[in-house]
């Protein structure tokens, strides 16, 4: 077992006895660490339901560009940002790509009936129609994607559950050319907006963006000053790359970039991945149709703690795929949802669940329920020391960094004395990013202090994105400081006291660790100079 796993220890403290588990939650004030993001879709456009969402604790809306035209997606965000405005809450953008993601082209009308043990034949060849014996793929030749007899390919509407009749398991039995011919593993009636196949073990040689992606991000994602892009079927870092420079060449140079770990050559690579992305998405539902059962829950481990060692946020989906259509998960996806809490996620993100969902607001709340539950029974201190001791340090060292360095002593700072609150002041979110990576037990209110920067022939405003791109990580709260740059420090930490007091987050007598820049009040301005310092809420003056 390599240094990732055998530093990784059990971060679970239980309750103090089975009666409290049913004493009622007092203390509802402050919001679940752990953040969550909504496929928006038919069920969740408008703005009245956003507004739901976002009270709710929706914190990233994602526009998933495998279905729908720009139009479409343009008309839910502005709803969306129509609900922010209404609800005074952020919410942060992401942009999902389709990648080299295959679809079954030239659908009829009515769905397909399949029946088990008939054999299904998938043809590369565009022109024809599909049927319950041939479908028709968008992929262009099966030459070079090791598909052979015995392969498992499975076939299913866009954001499939898994529960469904609509999706059919097919085994190869013999590759023609441009032609598999399969066996039908169950019956099922292939419907929904958009029928994606997975082959087990591609090697899928795909743009990692396609023609629909480019146009997505060129048009729809510069004009609205996109947060994330989410990138599908990421493989190695070159991809990451590959969309870095797309992003660069339409100015969107502060949209981060996710990388979507999602089929095996992205999990056998994801460290470079990882290194290579500003975020990581660990998408489930089709990675374990590449992995065995048995082997899903290794997977998952190991890349939540790397990703964690790293400090790169990351989110993890299908977790309540049974509310699609019931109010309510099962008691595996409650437990499934607290033990990616209690495994360091940093966030949920829902997919049919919101997308064509019944209960997509119920949905939300019973999610964050859990986490909120999960979060009081983390073992925040061993969970810092454990870093701390894959660092191979207790003090400062110069394996962190100075910046980061800073950001741990104002997380053991913060456990020492108990304090309520953390308070960050940050211009690129990056200071915020790495107080968040120790998970302290106290929130993180992250002060985003707004900032001009050159490139020799613009100037660009920095603040508004870097805020809404804090929304990924577990635990930080982001808000926008005065964007008059002359407020000198004290007046900025006078008002994020006070903005603190207004939602509860902290009371008079309370101890609150904050972490500035001396010279500028921001602690991400300069990573040679910061200090952490340690005030109490009855000695600080807080504005009425």
């Amino acid at each position: 077992m390599d240094s990732v796993l055998a530093h990784h220890t059990s971060f679970f403290h239980p309750p103090k006895s089975f009666l409290s588990i049913l004493e009622e939650d007092k203390d509802l004030r402050v919001p679940a660490s752990t953040k969550l993001g909504c496929t928006l879709g038919p069920q969740t456009r408008t703005v009245e339901v956003l507004e739901q969402l976002l009270l709710a604790g929706m914190t990233v809306a994602r526009f998933d560009f495998s279905w729908g035209s720009m139009d479409y997606h343009q008309e839910t965000l502005d709803n969306l940002r129509i609900a922010m405005r209404n609800t005074k809450r952020l919410c942060c953008t992401m942009l999902d790509t389709m990648g080299p993601e295959i679809i079954v082209l030239n659908r009829p009308e009515l769905p397909i009936s399949l029946t088990a043990g008939q054999t299904l034949t998938l043809t590369c060849d565009k022109s024809v129609a599909a049927s319950a014996s041939t479908l028709p793929i968008s992929y262009p030749s099966l030459a070079g994607t090791g598909l052979a007899p015995g392969s498992q390919v499975f076939v299913g509407q866009y954001l499939f559950t898994g529960s469904e009749t609509s999706s059919v398991y097919l085994t190869v039995q013999e590759v023609r050319g441009d032609e598999a011919v399969c066996t039908c593993n169950n019956s099922c009636v292939l419907e929904g907006l958009a029928l994606t196949v997975h082959i087990a073990h591609m090697r899928n040689e795909a743009p990692i963006l396609a023609d629909t992606d480019l146009a997505a991000i060129r048009q729809w994602g510069s004009v609205n000053k996109i947060d994330y892009v989410s990138v599908s079927f990421t493989r190695n870092a070159a991809d990451i790359k590959v969309v870095r420079q797309v992003l660069d060449s339409c100015g969107l140079a502060q949209t981060r970039v996710m990388a979507k770990i999602e089929n095996m050559e992205g999990l056998l690579n994801s460290v470079e991945v990882m290194e290579a992305a500003d975020a990581v998405l660990l998408s489930r539902g089709n990675l374990g149709i590449c992995l065995d059962a048995e082997k899903m829950f290794l997977a998952q481990k190991k890349l939540l703690r790397a990703c964690n060692l790293a400090g790169k946020p990351v989110m993890v989906t299908r977790v309540v795929d049974t509310m699609t259509d019931a109010p309510r998960p099962t008691r595996a996806e409650a437990t499934d949802v607290a033990n990616l809490v209690l495994d360091g996620a940093d966030g949920i993100l829902l997919g049919s669940e919101t997308f064509r969902g019944k209960y997509p607001v119920q949905t939300v709340q019973t999610v964050l329920a859990i986490c909120k539950q999960a979060e009081l029974c983390f073992d925040n201190q061993s969970y810092y020391r454990s870093l701390m001791e894959y660092f191979g340090c207790y003090t400062l060292h110069p394996n962190l960094g100075k910046r980061e360095a800073l950001a741990s002593s104002a997380v053991r700072a913060a456990a020492k004395i108990n304090a309520a609150l953390i308070i960050v002041f940050t211009v690129t979110g990056q200071t915020a990013r790495l107080v968040a990576k120790y998970k302290p037990a106290s929130p993180i209110l992250t002060v985003v202090c707004p900032d001009i920067k050159s490139d020799g022939l613009k100037w660009t405003l920095m603040g508004e994105v870097q805020a809404r791109q804090c929304l990924l990580y577990r635990g930080v709260l982001p808000i926008m400081a005065d964007p008059d740059f002359s407020l000198p420090g004290g007046a900025i930490l006078d008002y994020a006291i006070s903005y603190a007091k207004q939602a509860g987050m902290v009371k008079s007598g309370d101890k609150v660790v904050v972490s500035q820049c001396p010279r500028t009040g921001y602690s991400d301005v300069m990573e040679e100079a910061g200090v952490v310092k340690l005030i109490t809420v009855d000695d600080h003056l807080v504005p009425k």
